[in-house]
């Protein structure tokens, strides 16, 4: 049975999923996921994605979703060895699910690619609010950049592939709902991200 990745293709954490994969190198099949139908309850009870089914066993949320690729799959380790650089992988994961995730992906992104293409509204005020918020935590990020190639060393892991897709959305707005402007060493990490041929192989059309 094949691999199969409930989710979006537009999704960040859909695409955080699909990073690790094919950082891996492992096939899957990315399945619509449509998170109005009573059905899909039952892969994920909040509604989310992405979900993770393989022979049986089924797993949601990205983060959980993306260890378990890089535990049960072989291929180049996306977790460091050393548990100090371990520790603070996880701690970057942490704070992007925390602090950047709940600004730019629910304050920001939703609103302008999701809900206004529907027509549905959106208040202005509370976008440019949480644009604000998460420029303030990725400058944390950006500080962090300075000391390392890495968000967790010298290798990406998957707190890289985490934030990589929030940072490639937010480059798309304009104006005061850009997040992602004036953090140099952010912007030269996600040049890093760029050249990644699995950065290239998960671009939403």
């Amino acid at each position: 049975m094949p691999l199969l990745l409930h989710g979006s293709a537009a999704s960040t954490f859909t695409r955080s999923a699909r990073l690790a994969l094919a950082e891996k190198g492992v096939p899957y099949e990315l399945v619509p996921a449509n998170l109005r139908a009573a059905e899909y309850a039952e892969l994920h009870p909040w509604r989310k994605m992405p979900v993770l089914e393989h022979d049986g066993f089924r797993v949601y949320e990205a983060a959980a979703v993306m260890r378990y690729v890089d535990e049960a799959f072989a291929g180049p380790a996306l977790q460091p060895a050393d548990p100090r650089e371990r520790a603070r992988m996880t701690q970057w994961m942490s704070a992007i699910n925390d602090y950047v995730a709940p600004a730019a992906v629910r304050g920001v992104l939703i609103p302008r690619f999701v809900l206004a293409p529907r027509g549905l509204p959106v208040d202005d005020a509370k976008v440019h609010a949480s644009a604000e918020k998460a420029k303030a935590a990725l400058a944390v990020f950006d500080a962090a950049l300075t000391h390392t190639v890495w968000l967790a060393g010298d290798r990406p892991t998957l707190a890289d592939w985490l934030l990589a897709p929030i940072v490639a959305s937010g480059a798309g707005l304009t104006g005061a709902d850009r997040y992602t402007d004036d953090l140099p060493h952010l912007a030269a990490w996600f040049d890093r991200v760029n050249q990644r041929p699995s950065f290239a192989a998960t671009r939403p059309n």
